[in-house]
Formats: C-alpha cells, structure tokens, sequence
C-alpha cells in the first residue's frame, strides 16, 4: 500500500482535493500552515492560495512554494477585497471531486485529507465531513479544543445556537452540491461560512470525525475576536435566511436559546464578551462558571480566514 493510501480504502480511487487557501497578512504563519498541508499522506491535491492584497511578505512566500511543489497554485487580488471575495476565487479555480478548506494561520494535522477522503468515499449520501481540533495561540501552544458532535442529527440541531462543524476543517463532496451552493455570500462577512452551511443542508448529511485534524490558531489579533456584536445580527439574518429559504427547522429549544443568546449579547459590553469566549474555549483560566453562554461564542468566529 503506498504512503498516499496508508488511511485509504484501497478498494476506492484517489480522487483530486482542492484545498482552498485565502491568505492575507499571514507572513508569521503561512509557512507552518502550508508545510503541514503540503506533507499530508494523501497526496493527490491541489492547493489553491489567493493572496488578498497582503501587505507583508505572504505573496512572496506562496511563489515561493509554488516554485517548488507544482501542487501550490497562486493568484492574487489586485486590492484588498475581503475574505468572502478571497475564497469565491479560490473556488473557481477548484479542479477537484473534493473541496477542503484551510485558513492560513491554522496547522493541518497529519492524516487529515485521507481521512476525510475515505470517509465521503464510504459515506456518499454525506455532504461535509469537518472533525476535531486542538485551539493553540500565537506561539503555537495549545490552549483548549474544539469538540464537535459527530452525527448528522446532532449536529444539524445544534447549528442553529452554535457553529457545529469549523470551516476550516471541512471537505464537501462537489459531485452533490451545485457550484453556486459553494459560493459565500460576501454582504454577510464574517459570518458568511455559516450562511453557506445552511445551504449545504438540502443537499445531503454532515459529518464530524472523532478524530483531531487542526490545529486552530485563536489569538486577540485574529478575525475570531472582531466586532462580535455585528457578527452576531449577522448570524441571526442568516437563521432567519435558513429558516425562510433553505428550509432549515429548527427545535423549539433551539429558538429559546437563540433568544437567549440576543438577549446577553446585545446587552453585555464587549469586552465582557471576549471574556465569556476565553473561558468557554478554555483559552485561558477565568473564574466564572457561564455555561448558558457557551454556544453564542461560535457565532463571533470567522471562519473563512484571518
């Protein structure tokens, strides 16, 4: 069995994985993540890098793993023109059966794309398989997880009061799902992730594997901790959105919950709010004991890139 196949059914084939890669200003941390996407088992991938007008060294560090690994493709916006905009290119560019996401502060765990490969293989009524991940800060040291439910019916609940699966963990099955379905809607930055999520729904079942597959950067200078309160009015028009137009249905739990969750964010100072995502992500030790605040932090997460 080859190193491509080591977590392969060797009774499938080894289909093409488009890993879309939106980058800006990632110069501390590009290098680590793209190495550890480009040192996967699986090796038949492309990796599509779209450089957002950084204006740091990064453009300069993609050529100069495109030089060297024929797998790293790279374009460039001409200005900066946001993450949403960033990844619909990437997208375009995709040549695979499958499309994974990455961001280019996050480290890729080995065995991730192989993984997820044979498990949408195995599964073909699964639409998105995300898993696991392991929460590190700016230096790379960890500081909590993020645990996710597994099945499709837990994590379709939970959806609807929390992020279920992290975007840049996910592979989508492209064979069920219209191209447009993919593209984000970019009015709804930094939340449009979600929105696209919602989407996916009609086209087939999620899943997360029990397994860790990132290592998922969290820092007060990333996208995770801007402006939480607009994040959040995005994130409800966008359950609105799914409720209306995807025909998403959501418990009855779900909607006191949502209630819940508008209510201690519109009226907590943000700065509390960073406080409250600290301590249910385990990013650091505060003494406060809020579970009830537990599944709001994932709506302040943008999860496309930083």
């Amino acid at each position: 069995m080859t190193e491509m196949n080591k977590y392969s059914n060797p009774l499938v084939s080894n289909p093409l994985v488009s890993i879309l890669l939106p980058v800006f200003n990632a110069e501390r941390y590009l290098h680590a993540s793209l190495t550890s996407t480009l040192t996967q088992n699986y090796t038949n991938i492309e990796v599509i890098c779209v450089d957002d007008g950084s204006t740091d060294s990064s453009l300069k560090i993609l050529k100069t793993f495109a030089k060297s690994d024929k797998r790293v493709k790279v374009y460039a916006n001409k200005k900066n023109s946001g993450i949403g905009y960033t990844a619909n290119k990437a997208l375009s560019h995709a040549k695979g059966e499958f499309i994974a996401r990455m961001d280019a502060d996050d480290i890729m765990l080995p065995g991730r794309i192989a993984k997820q490969v044979e498990f949408l293989q195995t599964n073909p009524d699964t639409v998105l398989v995300g898993g696991q991940c392991k929460v590190i800060n700016e230096n790379g040291e960890q500081i909590g997880e993020k645990r996710n439910p597994v099945a499709h019916n837990d994590i379709y609940k939970l959806m609807f009061t929390a992020m279920a699966v992290q975007n840049p963990t996910i592979m989508i099955n492209r064979k069920l799902v219209p191209q447009k379905a993919l593209k984000l809607d970019t009015k709804l930055h930094p939340v449009d992730d979600l929105d696209m999520l919602f989407k996916l729904f009609k086209f087939g079942k999620f899943a997360n594997l029990a397994d860790f597959v990132l290592q998922y950067r969290v820092y007060r200078g990333s996208s995770t901790m801007k402006n939480p309160k607009k994040s959040f009015l995005l994130t409800l028009k966008i359950r609105a959105r799914a409720i209306s137009e995807y025909g998403y249905r959501p418990t009855f739990q779900s909607m006191l919950t949502c209630l819940t969750q508008a209510v201690v964010v519109l009226t907590l100072p943000t700065s509390l709010l960073y406080t409250i995502y600290a301590h249910t992500r385990g990013i650091k030790k505060i003494s406060l004991s809020l579970p009830t605040f537990r599944p709001l932090v994932y709506t302040v997460r943008n999860e496309v890139s930083s």
